[in-house]
C-alpha cells in the first residue's frame, strides 16, 4: 500500500532528504503508532570477538528467508552474546542494508552477534516478536530505506531507528496474531553451511582412525545410514583426455562431462568417442565432482566421457538415482563429505572415502517439488496488515 504525501518545506530548517521521506512514510494500517524509543530500549555491546570466532553479521542472513546462512570468521570486535547481553525476545536490526531483522531466541544461545546490529528489548515481552515481524516486513523495509544515509550502501544510524514511527496494535489482535507470526519465525531457523559447536574431547589416536577424529567430535554420522558404495556396481575416476578435446562439438565427439558441467553450465570440451581411454558414463549413472568443497552431483542425461576431477558412480538400480543426487547435494551429506575431504588448497574427495558417505532410508523416498515460498518480506506484509 502506497500513500502520497505534500510537505510544505518553506518552514523546514534541515532539507536532509532522509528525515524528510521518513516523515512522508505511512504505516498501512490504522493501529495507534508510537515512537519506538518508546517501546523498546536499545542494547550496548559489552563482548569483543577476536578473529576467528564465529560471529553473526547481517551479512551472515539469508536476504530472502531471514535464516541464518554462515557465521563470520573475519569478524573482530564488539560483539554481544546471547545469554549475556542479550535474552530472548530481543530484536536485532542491521545497521547497514536493508536485510531482515532478527529474533533472539533459543536456538541462538551463547552466539556472538557483531554490533552492526542495532540491538533492542520490548519494554513489553509480547511486543518482541510483532516489532521483529515490523522491521522485517516489506513496509519496514522501505521505513529503514526512507531512515539510510548514504547512496551506495543504506546505513541506518540507532538514533533514526529509535524515533522513527512504529504501530501498535491492540493487545487483542496482537494475540491473534501471535501464532502465525511464530510459525513464520520459525521457518527462519535452517541449516547453517557450517557447523558451529565448538568441542573439546580426548581420544586414543592409537586405536581410531585420526583423521575422523580430528574432523567430528561425533563419528556416529558416517554409520547413520547404508554406505554410498552399497548403491553402486562400481565408483570410478575420469581420465584426462585434454589432449584429444577440441572447443567445438563435432560428429563422432562426445561432451566432456568436468566440475563446471555438473554445476550447470554447458560443456567446454569435446572428445572422440572411440579414441584413448576415456571413462564414458552413460545415461542413469551418477556423476559427482571429486574436486572442490561443493558435490555438483547429477545424474547423466546422454552419453558423455568424465573428466579426471570426476566420480562415475555405476548404480545398480538407476531409479534411486535422482534421490541419491538431491541427497548428495544436500547439507547432511554435505557434512559427511567434508569430514573426508583432503588437501588445503584445492579439497578433494576419494572414490573410497565417497562410497563411506552413510545414505539414510529416509533419502530414498520420492523427491517432490518444493512449494514456491514468497520471500520473508513479503509473507509478513501479508500477514501483518491483513490479518
Amino acid at each position: 500500500m502506497f500513500t502520497s504525501v505534500v510537505l510544505d518545506l518553506r518552514l523546514e530548517r534541515s532539507w536532509e532528504p532522509g528525515r524528510l521521506t521518513a516523515e512522508a512514510f505511512r504505516w498501512p494500517t490504522s493501529d495507534r503508532a508510537v515512537p519506538l524509543c518508546d517501546v523498546a530500549t536499545r542494547l550496548a555491546p559489552r563482548s569483543f570477538a577476536a578473529s576467528g570466532s564465529p560471529v553473526v553479521t547481517p551479512a551472515s542472513l539469508y536476504a530472502e528467508s531471514g535464516g541464518i546462512r554462515r557465521r563470520s570468521r573475519k569478524y573482530q570486535g564488539s560483539v554481544f552474546q546471547v545469554g549475556a547481553e542479550l535474552r530472548a525476545g530481543d530484536v536485532l536490526v542491521p545497521r547497514v542494508g536493508l536485510g531482515p531483522a532478527v529474533l533472539v531466541s533459543e536456538h541462538l544461545r551463547g552466539a556472538l552477534v557483531s554490533a552492526r546490529f542495532t540491538a533492542l528489548r520490548p519494554l513489553d515481552s509480547e511486543l518482541g516478536l510483532w516489532l521483529w515481524g515490523v522491521l522485517s516486513s516489506e513496509s519496514g523495509r522501505r521505513l529503514r530505506a526512507s531512515l539510510s544515509q548514504g547512496a551506495a550502501i543504506a546505513a541506518v544510524e540507532p538514533s533514526s531507528l529509535l524515533d522513527a514511527i512504529v504501530p501498535v496494535p491492540p493487545v487483542e489482535r496482537l494475540r491473534r496474531v501471535n501464532g502465525p507470526l511464530r510459525a513464520v519465525e520459525d521457518s527462519t531457523h535452517v541449516d547453517e553451511e557450517e557447523a558451529v559447536e565448538t568441542w573439546w574431547q580426548t581420544t586414543d589416536l592409537r586405536t581410531t582412525d585420526w583423521r575422523i577424529a580430528l574432523a567430528t567430535p561425533d563419528p556416529s554420522i558416517l554409520t547413520a545410514g547404508e554406505p554410498l558404495a552399497n548403491f553402486c556396481g562400481e565408483i570410478v575416476h575420469g581420465r584426462n583426455t585434454r589432449g584429444l578435446a577440441i572447443e567445438e562439438e563435432a560428429p563422432g565427439y562426445l561432451p566432456v562431462a568436468d566440475v563446471s558441467m555438473l554445476g550447470g553450465k554447458a560443456p567446454r570440451r569435446w572428445v572422440p568417442e572411440d579414441q584413448g581411454n576415456a571413462t564414458v558414463a552413460q545415461p542413469g549413472d551418477l556423476l559427482v565432482a571429486a574436486l572442490g568443497n561443493l558435490p555438483h552431483a547429477r545424474i547423466a542425461d546422454a552419453r558423455v566421457v568424465a573428466d579426471t576431477n570426476v566420480l562415475v558412480l555405476r548404480l545398480r538400480n538407476p531409479s534411486f538415482g535422482p534421490a541419491l543426487a538431491h541427497y548428495l547435494n544436500g547439507q547432511d551429506a554435505y557434512r559427511v563429505r567434508q569430514v573426508f575431504t583432503v588437501g588445503a588448497t584445492v579439497p578433494s574427495i576419494s572414490a573410497t572415502d565417497l562410497g563411506r558417505i552413510p545414505v539414510p532410508a529416509a533419502a530414498l523416498e520420492p523427491v517432490e517439488a518444493p512449494a514456491v515460498v514468497l520471500p520473508l518480506a513479503q509473507r509478513l506484509e501479508l500477514l501483518l496488515w491483513e490479518s
